[in-house]
């Protein structure tokens, strides 16, 4: 096939590099502004491609991300867009993409990177581990009703320019107390999550948006589109399909969501990322009829730098543990660590000499937000140690809160 070369794309080249990506996830380019909207996400310097020639073959993008942790936030390389072409299967191009890839951010300092896995099997090789879940959930409005003890209130529609302006603080208070969610900045509320273009549109309509007024302002918003749908016997039958639910405060939470269950033309209500520790169904009189119709792994997590990613996140006990990180992609993270916990802080160094623990990279990732569980990975095989260290590892790590990640990148 003659050699392969791998390198960012140049302006000209952008086109290709969209199209390749996009074919890559067995899709069409859009005819609208989908190139230019992406190299506006992900410019061309922060980009890898394969080449054959001048024959894109393979894609990999990062983004500068922010992430929220146990206990404050970190800088995260996002890792995205990862394809290569079918007839250039099992040449080792992924390998090479996501060396380049992970090998420049950790030369940049960044401790973490991040994704969200199109296909579970491949990533765990590279040192990423599931670290948050979600759930797609249904209900109908004809069966949804609340307890008469949930305070619910009116929302108020806004336009989308508008919710530039409101939505971001309400996003940001929550944000600082969840796990695995991202910051945003307000280039990316108006070319990300406000971004209206036909083909985000998918054959649903535009986007609306609904806000909560609580005592001192907003503190909750809902951003959806709908579908329109009939029934055999001539009924309305559409459906909500909703984008983000965020709030601040309990009835915001239950508002926005008795608003979401009683939208005209449209008894279907569906969410695909709904989190697992959502308070909504202890808020039914009858929680069974929220459907839950799969659960799955949301941000993969792969630590760079185990001393920095560990000591940057706070810690509900006071303890010390000496453990050794496996993972043969990562050359330069493999090795022994202590870390030492002191009313919350971490204290972590490289040792020497034998270790309480011997855990998966992947793994380590898994636990390193809080939602993961060190006893079912040490069931399986993932970490070696007594059933004492595997106990100290998971109370260590295990957070009160559920992580959550509120989006796809």
């Amino acid at each position: 096939m003659g050699s392969i070369t791998f390198r960012p794309v140049t302006e000209d080249e952008y086109p290709s590099f969209a199209r390749a990506v996009v074919e890559g996830f067995s899709e069409d380019l859009a005819d609208d502004d989908f190139a230019d909207h992406l190299k506006t996400l992900l410019p061309p310097e922060r980009t890898i491609a394969a080449f054959q020639g001048s024959e894109i073959v393979g894609t990999i993008a990062g983004y500068d991300l922010e992430l929220t942790i146990p206990g404050g936030c970190l800088a995260m390389e996002g890792t995205t867009v990862v394809t290569v072409f079918p007839t250039h299967r099992r040449m080792g191009l992924m390998q090479e993409m996501m060396g380049l890839h992970l090998d420049g951010a950790a030369k940049n300092g960044v401790a973490l990177a991040g994704l969200w896995a199109s296909d579970s099997a491949i990533y765990g090789r590279y040192g990423y581990g599931a670290a948050t879940y979600a759930e797609t959930v249904t209900m109908n409005s004809r069966d949804v009703m609340f307890r008469e003890d949930v305070a619910i209130g009116r929302v108020r529609r806004v336009s989308v320019e508008e919710a530039t302006g409101v939505l971001p603080p309400i996003f940001d208070a929550v944000l600082a107390r969840t796990p695995g969610m991202l910051a945003r900045t307000s280039d990316s509320w108006k070319v990300e999550v406000l971004h209206d273009a036909t083909w985000r549109r998918r054959d649903r309509t535009s986007l609306r948006v609904v806000v909560h007024e609580g005592a001192d302002g907003p503190d909750g918003y809902a951003i959806y589109r709908q579908k329109s749908g009939e029934r055999g016997d001539g009924h309305a039958n559409g459906t909500v399909h909703v984008s983000e639910v965020i709030t601040a405060t309990d009835q915001a939470h239950a508002s926005l969501w008795s608003y979401l269950t009683r939208v005209d033309g449209c008894p279907n209500v569906r969410w695909w990322n709904f989190a697992l520790e959502d308070p909504l169904p202890m808020k039914l009189k009858e929680p069974r009829k929220l459907t839950r119709e799969k659960r799955f792994d949301a941000l993969w997590i792969l630590i760079l730098d185990v001393v920095a990613a560990l000591e940057a996140r706070t810690y509900g006990y006071e303890d010390s543990l000496r453990f050794t990180v496996a993972n043969a992609f990562r050359k330069d993270v493999e090795g022994s660590y202590e870390i030492v916990i002191e009313r919350g802080i971490g204290s972590c160094i490289r040792v020497e000499g034998d270790t309480e623990i011997e855990i998966d990279l992947d793994v380590l990732g898994a636990l390193y937000l809080g939602g993961g569980d060190a006893h079912a990975y040490a069931a399986a095989g993932r970490i070696r140690a007594d059933t004492g260290a595997v106990g100290r590892l998971h109370a260590l790590f295990h957070t009160a809160r559920v992580p959550w990640c509120n989006q796809v990148f």
